[in-house]
């Protein structure tokens, strides 16, 4: 199964195993070890997760397939290696049980240390909007503006927080019309059902900062 085959319910911070020759090849060992291994690397084992807007790889340890059994090489604590998704869209992709992170619990523990924003993994929760989600950037959300003066407009927004099911999040792109709106304001919205589809909706009734 490749990456871009997976949506962000199914990966996010699961233990991916990451199989690429090229992607070896394209990564300095001294990036990611402090002593590389001597042995050929078939890939990386890494924790799927999202760091500041974007959603990463961060590897956790090398990897060689061994009679079908995976073989890992820990990465140095002093460094961080973060692959994006845009970057490795293609790579073949396993998700391990959770019997691998074992070994990687202080380590997995440090990164989400490091990257939770409380507000954020709220809004991370809502299955609901997981099919407006952009899939490089989990948190932007492609939310419909619309009101009587003015056709729908389909922009991007990126999810601060929610409150009793209303979401709020920041307009990251200029709208063509004018809904006395502008890229960086807060606005709300949710989740409503047009013709028995889910879309997001602005919420122009609930006070916009």
């Amino acid at each position: 199964m490749r990456i871009d085959e997976k949506s962000f319910r199914e990966l996010y911070r699961q233990i991916c195993l990451l199989a690429s020759a090229e992607l070896v090849d394209k990564i300095n060992p001294r990036d990611v070890f402090d002593f590389p291994p001597d042995e050929k690397l078939d890939g990386f084992l890494t924790f799927a997760n999202v760091d500041g807007n974007a959603f990463v790889f961060e590897i956790l340890a090398g990897a060689q397939l061994v009679g079908g059994k995976v073989k890992v090489f820990p990465a140095s604590y002093k460094k961080s290696r973060k692959l994006k998704r845009s970057e490795v869209g293609n790579v073949e992709l396993k998700i391990l049980t959770a019997d691998y992170s074992v070994a990687f619990r202080d380590r997995i523990q440090m990164i989400t240390d490091r990257t939770t924003d409380a507000a954020r993994s709220q809004t991370r929760l809502i299955k609901t909007i997981d099919d407006f989600r952009h899939p490089d950037y989990p948190d932007d959300v492609a939310v419909y503006f619309f009101d009587e003066s003015h056709r729908p407009e389909l922009l991007w927004v990126r999810c601060k927080g929610v409150d009793e099911n209303i979401l709020t999040g920041e307009l990251l792109v200029e709208p063509r019309q004018n809904f006395n709106l502008h890229a960086g304001d807060t606005v709300k919205f949710g989740v409503a059902q047009v013709n028995a589809q889910n879309i997001l909706i602005h919420l122009p009734g609930k006070r916009d900062a």
